[in-house]
């Protein structure tokens, strides 16, 4: 079950959240053995976050939680995918994304 946790800096419309989610939907099958169907997605946005010291917005962060491991090659085309689709539909300056491999977890 991958998990993604999105915080952003700006503010996240209905039909924002709506069209990210479904982005993220496609992109986690670019990890193996990763689909939409298992996908569970959060998004947060108005937080206070600082890049470089600035607030210079929008900034997003995104945590990728995935069980097990994957390539680093998935990872990079992932973010490939996502990176573009934030600044495009959020306007997002900066964007970090964090992979997390959870070797332990349980879902139903």
């Amino acid at each position: 079950m991958p998990f993604i946790d999105v915080r952003t800096s700006c503010p996240v419309s209905a039909a924002q959240e709506e069209g990210l989610k479904a982005q993220l939907g496609k992109a986690i099958a670019l990890i193996p053995g990763k689909s939409e169907g298992s996908l569970m997605v959060q998004f947060t946005d108005n937080c206070r976050l600082w890049f470089g010291g600035q607030q210079e917005g929008p900034i997003a962060f995104v945590n990728v939680m995935v069980y097990g491991a994957s390539a680093k090659e998935a990872y990079k085309e992932f973010s490939d995918a996502v990176v573009p689709q934030l600044e495009q539909v959020l306007g997002c300056r900066h964007v970090y994304l964090k992979f997390e491999e959870v070797p332990n977890w349980f879902w139903n």
